[in-house]
Formats: C-alpha cells, sequence, structure tokens
C-alpha cells in the first residue's frame, strides 16, 4: 500500500507519527511519549536507521507541530496493521461515518 509516513512533535512533548493514503485521502495517527518509543516503530515500517536518525534530528529543531515527511514508500497493509494504522474498510467505515455525522445540516 503507497503511503507516506510523517513525524511531529505534539504540544505535550509526545511524538506522532501519521501514515497518509494520499490517493484516498485518508490517515491514520499514532503518538508515543518519546523518540525511544517512536524509532522502532519508524524501523517496522521499513524506514532506514539514517533516515531516522536524520529526520528525528531535524525534528527536534522544528517547532510544536510542524510536520517532517518520509518519502512515500509501499508498506504491506498487515505490517501498518500491526503499529495500530488501520486502513481496512471497517477502520474507513468508521471514519467516513464521522465525517458524514460532522456534515449533516443542523436542525431547524
Amino acid at each position: 500500500m503507497l503511503v507516506i509516513v510523517s513525524v511531529r512533535r505534539l504540544d505535550n512533548e509526545r511524538i506522532e507519527i501519521e501514515v497518509a493514503r494520499p490517493q484516498h485521502d485518508s490517515n491514520r495517527t499514532q503518538n508515543y511519549p518519546s523518540e525511544r518509543d517512536v524509532r522502532p516503530v519508524l524501523s517496522d515500517l521499513g524506514i532506514s536507521e539514517e533516515t531516522i536518525n536524520s529526520h528525528l534530528k531535524l525534528l527536534a529543531q522544528m517547532g510544536t507541530g510542524e510536520q517532517l515527511r518520509f518519502p512515500p514508500m509501499d508498506i504491506p497493509q498487515r505490517s501498518l496493521l500491526s503499529k495500530g494504522f488501520d486502513f481496512s474498510f471497517q477502520g474507513n467505515r468508521t471514519f467516513l461515518a464521522r465525517k458524514i455525522d460532522s456534515e449533516a445540516d443542523p436542525p431547524l
């Protein structure tokens, strides 16, 4: 599955990993308490240690909420699911149901 992985530091000092399927306009996020917890997840998604090191070094110099993207990559859906990034039909149906509810007309 073609995805774009990105990281950002949140205002509570946690680090968020976002996995986006740009061709489907959908994304999933997970956040972690520290760099130490983020590294194995990024590595398991197939990102090299060298790339992880350079991106996390840059992330430390960036402001809160600024997103740093990795190059697009093909990651098996089962690998994404094992790390909590659910792009299955069921996960998308929940996402779409929330979107439809939020777009509903307000009562008269």
